[in-house]
């Protein structure tokens, strides 16, 4: 596995870039005043920060890619391929599922920020896992991804515990809102 330094590291630029996301969603949320106003506010703005966030959180974990292969002197070429974003149907799920404490007999602004932050946050650093787990399936070079985190969480504790090194495209790396950890690239 990658030095801890350098997996510390690239967990703690994906935490600053999901904090600006994060910032950005709330002073734009300060804005919205009645419940409709903040769904279509949602619905509108969440797209754009998962293009701008996690167009470069998938950049981020690109370039991570690579250079952890460079420190692993991994021979041969290998370009890491960075991922898909998801279609506005997630965002637009997150933004309904997320103003439904609005539509209550006493509105909740406050936990509906809370909710569509963390989904916000979750996507975004989702664009960085999802390239480096498809980057070293598809890198002959790599033995896989693993799972690296500080297990604040027992669902995350465990999943790190078990050290397991992931190799099928079909591995999904299961998430929370919030959730610090990262898909670290594993070569021979």
């Amino acid at each position: 596995m990658a030095s801890r330094t350098l997996v510390e590291a690239h967990r703690r630029d994906l935490r600053q870039l999901t904090s600006l996301a994060e910032n950005d969603l709330r002073v734009i949320f300060g804005k919205f005043g009645a419940a409709e106003v903040a769904r279509d506010g949602l619905l509108d703005v969440l797209p754009r920060l998962v293009n701008v966030y996690g167009s470069a959180a998938a950049t981020l974990g690109a370039d991570w890619y690579d250079e952890m292969r460079d420190v692993a002197k991994v021979r041969g070429r290998f370009s890491a391929i960075a991922a898909d974003l998801p279609d506005i149907a997630r965002t637009n799920s997150l933004a309904r599922w997320a103003v439904t404490p609005l539509f209550a007999a006493e509105p909740d602004f406050a936990t509906t920020l809370v909710k569509a932050s963390g989904g916000l946050q979750m996507i975004i650093a989702n664009a960085d896992r999802q390239t480096i787990q498809q980057s070293s399936v598809a890198d002959r070079r790599a033995r896989g991804w693993a799972r690296a985190g500080t297990g604040r969480c027992d669902f995350c504790a465990m999943l790190i515990g078990r050290g397991a090194v992931y190799t099928e495209a079909t591995a999904n790396f299961e998430t929370h809102d919030h959730c610090g950890c990262v898909a670290v690239p594993e070569f021979s």
